[in-house]
C-alpha cells in the first residue's frame, strides 16, 4: 500500500478574481474522492476586508483573523480605488506581518494578486501603507491544501537488509525474505551500493538458502536492478556476499505492478479554472533533478538522481525515468526495455519541455567540447546504440554538437522498437533526429543485403527547428561533408533501417532538408507532418548507394521550401568502384533501388523552385540500378515556383535515353494530381508522357481548380463547388484537405488570457 498526501498549491491567479478558492473535482484513477478528502473552501482571513481610505506613515491596512501556518502559501488580493499621494504599500515583517518585506505590493489603481509564503504566525498587521490610499477590498486566503491520498496498490516489499551499512565476510547473508516467494514468478532486486572493495562478489546461492538459481550480480558502487525467477518457495536468504560492501538500500518486489496513481483535479477561483493531471510515484518510477545526487539519491521522488544517465543505468524494463525541470548534460541510454515493458524517459505531466538537454554546439572543439572526453555519446543530446524498446517523450533538446537524438543499430544485429514523441529539438550541428543501422558509407556484405539493423521506430509530435547549424567545425569546407554547415536533414533515416514511422511532426525554420529516408531504408510511412521554411527539400527520398523501398508519403503539408517533395535514386558515386560493387551484390540484389513508393494526398504550396520533382541527380546517377513501382497520386501543388527559375512540376530525368536502354524504370504513374499557379507563369517539365514505363493520366495541370480559399493563411486548398477537378480521378480524396490530429491541436493551443495554474507536489 502507498498511503500519502498530496499538496496542492495555487501559484498564479487572475487579477480580476476575488472569489474564494474551491476544489471542485478530485479523482484518483477515474474514481471521485472529493467527499473523502473534504477539502474546505479557503475562508477569508482578512479582519477588515473593506477598509476604505487608509492614511498615515506605516498605517495598518488590515489585520488577520487568526494565526497563519508557517511555510504555507497564501494569496493576498486587493483593489486600489484612489491614490491621494502614496510612497509605499508593503508587508512589514518586523512590524507584525507574517509575510516577508521582500514580497512587493503594488499601489497602482486596479486589482492585484500576490502569492506569498507565511514566515511567522503574527496576526497584528498583514499590510501597511505610507501615504493615502482608498481600498475597495482586501483579502487573504490560503492558497494550498494538504489532501489525504487513497491507498494505491503496488507489490509489497519482501526483503530486509540483514544489517544496514557495511557488510563483510565470506558467504554472508545480505538480505532475508519476509515471506515465501512464488515459484516461477519474476522478482526484481534493487539495491544501492555506496562502496565496495575490489574483490567483493554478490551472488545467489540456491544450495545455501537462496530462492533463485545461482547468478553473479553487479557489485560495484551505484544503483542496480536485476530481475530473477523464483525456484524455491522455502528459501529465505535472498543474496550473499564475499568481501566488503556498504549498502544504502535493498529491495525485493514482484516484477511489475501499478505505475502509480493518476490524480485529476479541478480548482476554481471565481470564474477562472485550472484542470490538472498528475501522478504519484511507485517503485517503477525513477526521478532526476538538477538538485539530486547520483551517489546518495535513490531515484525516489524525494531522493532523485542528479543526471539522466545515472537513472537510466538503474532502470529496468517497465520503469519510467522522470526528468524534473532543469538543465542536463547530454547522456547515453545503456539499457533496453521489452515489448511488454518498455523503458520510458519523460517529464511529469504539466512539466513538458521544462527538462532541457543542453549541449555545447557553439563552444566545442572536439566531440563534447573543452574538458569533455572524446566520447561518441557526447556528440548527441541523447545517444542510443544497440538498445530496444525505449520511449523518449516531452523533452527539450538544444545546442547539440551533432544530433538531438541519435539512434543506431550495430553490425550484424537488429535493434529498435523505439518511440520518440513530443520532443522540442532546436540548434543542432546535424540532424535533430537520426535513425540509422550503421555507417552509411559502408557497403553491405553480400550475404546480408537487406538486414535491418534498426527497425520499428516511431517519431511523432516532435517540433524540430534550426538544424545543420554552421559552427566553428562545420563551417570549414574541408570537413568530411565537403561544404559549409551540416548537410543532413532535420529527420534523417538511413543505412539499413526498416519500418520507420514519421508522423505529425512540425519541421521548420532549418537549413538543408526537412525529412529524408535514404541510403538503405525498407518499409515505413511519412504522414501528417507539417514542413515549412526549410532551405532545400521539404520531404526527400534518395537511395544513395543502397535502396529505398516500400515507403508511403501522404497527408503532409509542405510550404516555403525550395522544393516540396523530391524522389531521387542518386545511384552513382565517384568514390565507388562499381565493377567491384556490383560483383559483391549480384544482379538480383541492387542496392541502388527506388521501388514501391506511394506519394499521395499531400498539399504543397509556396515553394521556390518546385512542388514535386522526380530527380536524376546530375552528379550521382548513372544507368545502374532500378526505379520501379512509383505511384504519385491525388496530390495538390499550388504556387510552387515563386523564384521563377524553377518548375512547378518537374517530371524529368528518369525518362533519360540511357535509363530507357538499361531498363532502369518501370511502372511509374502520375495520376489525379492538381498543379496550379495563380501568382506567376506555370512552368512544367514533363517528359514522362508516352515513354515506356510511365503512365501520366487524369491530372489537372495549368487549369484553375477553384480552391475554396487559396489566399487564406494557411490556404484552404479544398475544391469549391463547380471546380474543374470535379471529374478528376481522386477528386473525392482532395476535396477534404488534410486536418491535423486532434491531440496535436490540443497540444499547440495557447492558454487563455488570465488563466492560472495549480502546482502539485507529492509526499509519500
Amino acid at each position: 500500500m502507498l498511503p500519502g498526501k498530496l499538496r496542492v498549491l495555487i501559484d498564479r491567479v487572475p487579477a480580476a478574481a476575488r472569489d474564494e478558492l474551491a476544489l471542485n473535482r478530485f479523482d484518483v484513477d477515474g474514481q471521485s474522492y472529493l467527499e473523502t478528502v473534504a477539502a474546505p473552501a479557503s475562508p477569508q482571513l482578512a479582519a477588515n476586508p473593506t477598509p476604505g481610505r487608509v492614511r498615515g506613515d506605516g498605517t495598518v491596512v488590515t489585520a488577520l483573523t487568526e494565526p497563519l501556518e508557517v511555510g504555507a502559501v497564501y494569496v493576498v488580493s486587493y483593489e486600489v480605488l484612489a491614490d491621494g499621494g502614496t510612497k509605499g504599500l508593503f508587508f512589514a515583517d518586523n512590524g507584525g506581518s507574517p509575510f516577508p518585506f521582500s514580497a512587493k505590493a503594488s499601489f497602482a489603481l486596479g486589482r492585484h494578486k500576490i502569492i506569498v509564503v507565511a514566515q511567522s504566525t503574527e496576526v497584528r498587521a498583514m499590510m501597511r501603507v505610507n501615504g493615502d490610499l482608498t481600498f475597495g477590498f482586501v483579502s487573504c486566503r490560503k492558497a494550498e491544501w494538504q489532501l489525504p491520498l487513497p491507498d494505491g496498490v503496488a507489490h509489497p516489499e519482501l526483503a530486509t537488509l540483514q544489517e544496514p551499512g557495511a557488510l563483510r565476510g565470506d558467504g554472508t547473508i545480505v538480505s532475508s525474505l519476509k515471506e515465501p516467494l512464488e515459484i516461477g514468478t519474476s522478482y526484481t532486486l534493487r539495491y544501492h551500493i555506496r562502496s565496495a572493495t575490489w574483490d567483493s562478489r554478490l551472488f545467489t546461492a540456491p544450495n545455501a538458502g537462496s530462492p533463485f538459481a545461482f547468478v553473479r550480480l553487479p557489485s560495484g558502487a551505484g544503483h542496480h536492478a536485476v530481475t530473477l525467477v523464483a525456484q524455491n518457495s522455502d528459501a529465505s536468504a535472498v543474496l550473499r556476499l564475499t568481501g566488503e560492501i556498504d549498502f544504502a538500500a535493498f529491495s525485493c518486489r514482484k516484477e511489475g505492478g501499478v505505475a502509480g496513481r493518476q490524480i485529476e483535479m479541478d480548482v476554481t477561483v471565481g470564474s477562472a479554472r485550472s484542470r490538472k493531471t498528475i501522478y504519484t510515484p511507485d517503485p517503477g518510477e525513477l526521478f532526476v533533478s538538477p538538485m539530486g545526487d547520483d551517489k546518495r539519491g535513490t531515484g525516489a521522488f524525494g531522493s532523485p538522481f542528479r543526471t539522466p544517465g545515472a537513472a537510466c543505468a538503474a532502470a529496468r524494463p517497465g520503469d519510467t525515468v522522470y526528468l524534473r525541470p532543469g538543465v542536463y548534460a547530454p547522456f547515453e541510454i545503456p539499457v533496453s526495455g521489452t515489448e511488454e515493458n518498455p523503458i520510458t524517459v519523460r517529464t511529469l505531466p504539466g512539466e513538458e519541455h521544462q527538462a532541457v538537454i543542453e549541449g555545447d554546439l557553439l563552444l566545442h572543439r572536439t566531440y563534447g567540447g573543452p574538458g569533455i572526453p572524446e566520447d561518441e555519446a557526447t556528440r548527441d543530446g541523447i545517444y542510443i546504440r544497440s538498445q530496444d524498446y525505449l520511449h523518449i517523450r516531452d523533452l527539450a533538446i538544444r545546442n547539440i554538437w551533432r544530433c538531438g537524438i541519435f539512434v543506431r543499430g550495430d553490425e550484424g544485429e537488429q535493434h529498435g522498437h523505439h518511440v520518440l514523441a513530443n520532443n522540442l529539438i532546436t540548434m543542432t550541428g546535424s540532424s535533430a533526429i537520426y535513425v540509422g543501422g550503421n555507417n552509411s558509407s559502408t557497403i553491405i556484405p553480400r550475404d546480408e543485403p537487406r538486414l535491418a539493423r534498426v527497425t520499428d521506430v516511431v517519431m511523432e509530435y516532435n517540433d524540430l527547428s534550426k538544424t545543420n547549424v554552421i559552427t566553428d567545425y562545420n563551417d570549414n569546407p574541408n570537413n568530411p561533408q565537403g561544404e559549409p554547415g551540416g548537410v543532413a536533414e532535420a529527420i534523417s533515416v538511413a543505412a539499413n533501417a526498416a519500418n520507420i514511422i514519421t508522423r505529425y511532426n512540425d519541421v521548420h525554420d532549418t537549413r538543408q532538408y526537412g525529412i529524408d529516408y535514404k541510403a538503405g531504408v525498407r518499409g515505413g510511412e511519412i504522414y501528417g507532418n507539417r514542413v515549412w521554411n526549410v532551405e532545400r527539400y521539404g520531404i526527400y527520398l534518395d537511395t544513395g548507394r543502397r535502396f529505398v523501398e516500400d515507403v508511403a508519403i501522404y497527408n503532409n503539408h509542405v510550404w516555403n521550401c525550395d522544393l516540396g517533395i523530391v524522389l531521387a535514386r542518386e545511384a552513382g558515386n565517384k568514390d565507388i568502384d562499381y565493377d567491384v560493387f556490383t560483383a559483391q551484390e549480384g544482379p538480383e540484389d541492387f542496392l541502388q533501388t527506388l521501388s514501391n513508393i506511394d506519394v499521395y494526398n499531400n498539399l504543397v504550396w509556396d515553394t521556390n523552385l518546385a512542388g514535386i520533382y522526380c530527380q536524376r541527380h546530375p552528379k550521382k546517377d548513372g544507368p545502374d540500378g532500378v526505379i520501379r513501382d512509383i505511384r504519385i497520386r491525388f496530390n495538390t501543388v499550388y504556387n510552387a515556383n515563386r523564384a521563377g527559375t524553377g518548375r512547378d512540376l518537374n517530371l524529368s530525368g528518369w525518362s533519360d535515353a540511357d535509363f530507357e536502354a538499361a531498363g532502369v524504370v518501370s511502372n511509374v504513374d502520375f495520376i489525379g494530381n492538381i498543379v496550379w499557379n495563380d501568382t506567376a507563369e506555370m512552368r512544367i517539365l514533363n517528359t514522362f508522357v508516352d515513354k515506356p514505363g510511365f503512365l501520366v493520366a487524369d491530372n489537372l495541370i495549368g487549369v484553375d481548380p477553384s480552391f475554396a480559399a487559396p489566399d487564406a493563411t494557411p490556404p484552404d486548398l479544398s475544391l469549391a463547388v463547380g471546380s474543374a477537378a470535379e471529374g478528376l480521378a481522386g477528386a473525392t480524396v482532395t476535396e477534404t484537405p488534410f486536418t491535423r490530429d486532434i491531440d496535436a491541436v490540443a497540444r499547440d493551443a495557447a492558454p487563455a488570457a488570465g488563466a492560472y495554474a495549480a502546482r502539485a507536489d507529492v509526499s509519500v
